[in-house]
């Protein structure tokens, strides 16, 4: 697998570029302020999420995971968004099945999301 280092780069691992620089105004140089805000938040997120679902304090989880929701969208994170989005109305319909389920995939998506970003903007 090649270097992320290019938009096109983000593309190819499935972020949807186009439409998280059109939420940005069509400013590029905004959305890489996005993305590096994304990337610094993720670093504390992933762990907090995984620990306020093992806590079962599944109100702060599903602020968490509606705030994830928004913000994977807003930089073109769709998959991640979308996975969010299924947690948040599972906390919501009491579905805990569902959220047993799709908490990890969302949380190995995020850190997929993090990495991606770490690489793009050359955080180690």
């Amino acid at each position: 697998m090649g270097m992320i280092q290019t938009f096109k780069d983000l593309t190819v691992k499935g972020f949807d570029v186009d439409e998280g620089i059109r939420l940005c105004g069509g400013d590029e140089e905004i959305y890489m302020e996005v993305l590096w805000a994304a990337m610094e938040e993720g670093k504390e997120k992933i762990p907090l999420i995984r620990s306020v679902y093992e806590a079962k304090d599944f109100e702060r989880y599903r602020i968490e995971v509606h705030g994830l929701k928004n913000a994977m969208k807003s930089i073109g994170a769709t998959y991640l968004s979308q996975l969010a989005a299924e947690q948040e109305t599972a906390v919501k319909e009491e579905n805990y099945s569902v959220m047993e389920v799709g908490v990890d995939e969302m949380l190995t998506q995020y850190q997929f999301v993090v990495d991606a970003l770490k690489e793009l903007l050359g955080e180690n």
